[in-house]
Order: structure tokens, then C-alpha cells, then sequence
């Protein structure tokens, strides 16, 4: 591998989560931060204030209209308009059995991701909503055999076939099913 380009952000100790708006803006997450940057100069353009702390998943992710949507700190899925002061609330967490831990925008349909966990003894489920916060879809925990399908959902996404990708945290695995939810294969 050949590096094409490198960046130096400040505001964060570590990279544990990086999110694309523009060639020339990303989002960039560590333990504690959340911060807009511009990969020309590396300077901070923006950070968010309530967003999950002590973190080391995909809290965060854009949509199609480069509009940041994340995980804040109390497990409710935000959305930040572009003009960086207006937020909505897309998901509000209600149900305290599951916690968020991920989250990633569908490219192709808009669809918003959330991969959630219980506590222990952790179990996992992916769930599916509208842009609009509704939700479409549940990827079961369990895939009707003796192995549980999700546990610790680290991070989310999608290729271009549709299939759902999450890196499973406690599986040590990336877990694929397919957009219907049929689990496809696990890679460890």
C-alpha cells in the first residue's frame, strides 16, 4: 500500500472514527471528541458538545446531504443540519434494555443504521429506520442456531450489494447479512 495523503487533526488524541462530508471535510471522533475538521489545513471547523462520551465506535456518520447524525449522551440518535446550530432528533431512546452503539446512513436509500446492544450478558441487534426516524426493520439478534448473530456491534455499513456489514466487538468477527437481514457469513 502506498499512502496517498496523511492528516494531522487537532482536537483529538486518537482517530477511532472518521465520517466523509466533502474531500476537503470530514468528521472526526476519539474518546471524548467529535470535531468537523479541513483536511487541507487540519484545523478544527466545528466540534459537537453532547455527543457520546467514552467511545471508541462508530457514534457517527453523514447523509446524502452531508448532514452529521450521531449518537449523543443519552443514546438518542441527533441529526446536525449544515448550517451548525439546528439539531433534530431522530431517534429518542426509549427502550433502556438496548443501547445504541453505531450508527451509519445509507448512500443508496437514506436509511439510517443503528446497531445496539444490552447489557451483560450483551446480545446485539441491528436496527433499521427511515431518514425520518421511523423504524423499518429489525436484524435479529440470533439467526435461529446456537450462536447469537450480533453481541457487541462496534461499527456499521453497507456495500453496494445492500448487505449490512458490522464489526462485532465480543465476536472478534464481521458479521454480514444481507439487506433483508438473512445472515450471509461471518468473517473473523
Amino acid at each position: 500500500p502506498v499512502v496517498q495523503k496523511s492528516l494531522s487533526v487537532t482536537g483529538v488524541s486518537e482517530c477511532y472514527h472518521i465520517s466523509c462530508v466533502t474531500p476537503d471535510r470530514v468528521w472526526v471522533s476519539d474518546y471524548n471528541n467529535l470535531i468537523l475538521t479541513d483536511t487541507a489545513t487540519g484545523k478544527q471547523l466545528h466540534s459537537v458538545e453532547d455527543s457520546l462520551q467514552y467511545s471508541d465506535v462508530g457514534i457517527h456518520t453523514v447523509n446524502c446531504e452531508g448532514e452529521l447524525i450521531y449518537i449523543d449522551k443519552e443514546y438518542n440518535i441527533i441529526k446536525l443540519c449544515n448550517d451548525m446550530k439546528t439539531t433534530t432528533t431522530l431517534i429518542k431512546h426509549t427502550d433502556k434494555t438496548w443501547e445504541p452503539r453505531c450508527v451509519y446512513c445509507s448512500r443508496s436509500s437514506g436509511d439510517i443504521l443503528v446497531g445496539m446492544r444490552t447489557e451483560y450478558p450483551y446480545t446485539g441487534k441491528v436496527m433499521r429506520y427511515d431518514n425520518t426516524g421511523k423504524r423499518k426493520q429489525t436484524i435479529p439478534h440470533n439467526d435461529n442456531t446456537p450462536h447469537t448473530l450480533y453481541r457487541t456491534p462496534g461499527f456499521i455499513t453497507e456495500n453496494n450489494n445492500g448487505d449490512v456489514l458490522v464489526s462485532d466487538l465480543l465476536r472478534a468477527a464481521v458479521v454480514v447479512t444481507s439487506g433483508e437481514g438473512v445472515h450471509r457469513f461471518s468473517y473473523t
